[in-house]
């Protein structure tokens, strides 16, 4: 089934809203130095107001707090560490990481504060399905259990992931591809 994508340049929330904010969102309000300035930036930090001021609640899922932390390091060890560090593990294991590493802490902790975290256990998600899924090639599995928590929570996804078309929920988004592939 196909999901049902809104735009959030004018989209207007509703305090009884509860909204699951995918990795890419996180990373535009919170980016790493060395990632390029992006355009989805200006009009996600704009959404994520919007929902903060009409006293929406941003959920989060801990996968998704994890994918941004390895993501948020990962940037910074190709932009600034990759030619002196050649494996991402040296990297890790270095005092250059400290530093990067508490950044990173500093930004987890602002997004943890704004939010809510889901409360579905791990045993009451479809892992089969998102397996299923995942070898079908069609899905990412983390998102696969994303949608499965959107629909067990009914919960809206706030991303820019267009891989988002499939799965009967509800996005928020301003992925034009993803506009355009769910009505």
């Amino acid at each position: 089934m196909k999901n049902k994508a809104y735009d959030l340049s004018s989209y207007s929330f509703s305090s009884d809203e509860q909204v699951l904010v995918d990795t890419n969102i996180w990373l535009y309000l919170f980016p790493a130095p060395t990632d390029p300035s992006n355009r989805f930036a200006t009009q996600y930090s704009t959404a994520f107001s919007s929902l903060i001021s009409a006293k929406a609640q941003p959920v989060l899922d801990p996968m998704v707090l994890s994918e941004y932390l390895n993501r948020y390091i990962r940037i910074e060890w190709e932009g600034n560490y990759k030619s002196q560090y050649t494996k991402f593990k040296d990297f890790r294991n270095s005092s250059d990481f400290s530093a990067i590493a508490s950044a990173t802490e500093t930004f987890a902790k602002r997004i943890l504060s704004f939010c809510q975290i889901h409360s579905i256990p791990a045993n009451e998600l479809d892992l089969n399905q998102a397996l299923s899924a995942f070898s079908a090639g069609g899905e990412d599995f983390n998102d696969a259990l994303l949608v499965d928590i959107c629909k067990k929570r009914n919960l809206k996804l706030m991303t820019n992931d267009g891989d988002f078309q499939d799965g009967g929920i509800e996005v928020l988004t301003t992925n034009p591809r993803l506009l355009r592939a769910c009505p």
